[in-house]
């Protein structure tokens, strides 16, 4: 999983014209969101299990990158299976490199519309999977669409996530919601939805904001 981090640091890179509010000694300053939010929201989840990790071997990790970590917890691995949560702790581990690897090859013809609410792993729908709105995931389980999209959203949303009708139509479109831009554009006119600001002259929404009316 390490090797492959950097790989996916480079996807989750490339950024969108959709904004974020992020905290920062004491201020709210506005951030992009990677259009990718699969491969970020990925990357963040990596991050904070490397921590963890480190944080449960006590070690000194200080900066040190998420490659770093997850080369010395492999270090130190029989430490972790004497633990009472090493079988937990294999699951997540697992779990996050086979999203790793999926990220780098995805499904051909599907998208990653956001986590199975019971085992955790990416689901991949396909455009039938999406008409239907259900689907089964490998653990055995169905899975609800619209609820595993309304959950990725959110996500994304709790940080004020927000843009240009076009900015926010292409994000929608990359968690399997097709929302056009002009139909954006023509829910703010009948007062549907407001925009919070401008940019570059043109009105910003705030994603959950959208969200609420594709679900209304």
């Amino acid at each position: 999983m390490a090797a492959r981090l950097p790989d996916l640091r480079i996807i989750a890179a490339k950024k969108a014209t959709v904004m974020a509010k992020e905290q920062g000694h004491g201020s709210r300053t506005v951030a992009p969101i990677p259009l990718n939010a699969g491969a970020w929201q990925l990357q963040q989840s990596i991050e904070k299990f490397s921590r963890t990790l480190a944080g449960v071997l006590t070690l000194q990790y200080g900066h040190l990158p998420a490659e770093s970590l997850l080369k010395a917890v492999a270090q130190r691995a029989p430490a972790l299976m004497q633990r009472r949560d090493a079988a937990s702790i294999h699951t997540l581990a697992s779990i996050a490199s086979r999203r790793l690897d999926r990220q780098l090859e995805p499904p051909q013809s599907r998208i990653l519309i956001g986590q199975c609410p019971y085992c955790g792993d990416d689901v991949w729908s396909s455009e039938d999977d999406l008409a239907a709105g259900w689907q089964p995931c490998n653990c055995g389980q169905t899975i609800n669409i619209p609820s595993v999209q309304e959950q990725r959203i959110f996500k994304l949303a709790i940080s004020d996530a927000q843009g240009t009708a076009a900015a926010l139509s292409k994000l929608l479109k990359s968690c399997g919601i097709t929302v056009r831009r002009q139909t954006i554009s023509e829910w703010k006119r009948r007062g549907i939805i407001n925009s919070v600001s401008t940019q570059d002259g043109k009105p910003v929404f705030l994603l959950w904001d959208v969200w609420a009316a594709v679900t209304r």
